[in-house]
């Protein structure tokens, strides 16, 4: 074989293998994760175009230390992991910066499983979220009636006190809330209530606990915050 024909066989191996890889890659992305809607599926009816308040960008905007804190399951409300981070978190900030001044912001992107953990008392109570979920109280060992994660469980050992949503939120936290998760908690309760989805929809979305926000998905809310200078939290 000539070097001419050595260097063609060469470039169209490459090109070969390079294609291949590429069907790879884009059979990967198509690929739908367990949990998550396939691609097509209708969406769930949510908030018209350009109805989000954007206003938690301005917080993040003059922090010094921001982090963004992904939220895709509920977990346990007796050993609330997201939030204990959260709150170390800035808990770390305060051991750092000691007397200097400093502002520091937690976001807490709730998605996916999570987005109970996001509604008030009055929201669990009302559609039964705790035997929704699987989720008791800590306190009663029961199916929740209110929202376990707004209220402080018992402490796990002498000195260690777990914190709240609340406790986050008197620190300055941000909640992000998806949307379109939400939505698909509105058909699943609408049709065990046999009620209109946009309407449970909304009910939803009015029954957020203070300081919360509404985003189009928990992708753009941690996509949004990561542009704004949020460090990503995996959890």
């Amino acid at each position: 074989m000539t070097s001419a024909e050595n260097r063609n066989s060469r470039r169209e191996f490459v090109t070969k293998a390079a294609r291949v890889a590429s069907a790879v890659s884009l059979t990967t992305l198509m690929t739908p994760v367990a949990g998550l809607a396939a691609p097509g599926s209708p969406a769930p009816a949510s908030t018209a175009a350009g109805d989000y308040d954007l206003s938690w960008l301005g917080p993040l905007a003059t922090a010094t230390d921001r982090a963004v804190f992904d939220w895709p399951s509920l977990g346990d409300p007796a050993d609330p992991q997201v939030l204990y981070f959260a709150a170390r978190y800035l808990d770390n900030c305060a051991a750092a910066y000691g007397a200097q001044k400093y502002q520091a912001r937690a976001v807490l992107n709730i998605r996916t499983q999570a987005v109970p953990a996001a509604l008030n008392d009055a929201t669990w109570e009302r559609f039964a979220l705790g035997g929704e979920y699987k989720v008791n109280d800590p306190t009663t060992q029961k199916p929740a009636v209110r929202n376990p994660f707004w209220h402080r469980a018992p402490d796990p050992a002498p000195g260690t006190v777990l914190p709240t949503l609340g406790d986050l939120l008197a620190r300055g936290s941000i909640i992000l809330v998806c949307d379109f998760a939400l939505g698909h908690l509105a058909e699943r309760l609408a049709k065990k209530n046999n009620r209109q989805s946009e309407e449970v929809h909304t009910e939803l979305r009015n029954g957020f606990v203070p300081g919360a926000f509404a985003v189009p998905s928990g992708i753009f809310g941690l996509a949004k915050a990561q542009n704004a200078g949020c460090a990503f939290i995996r959890m």
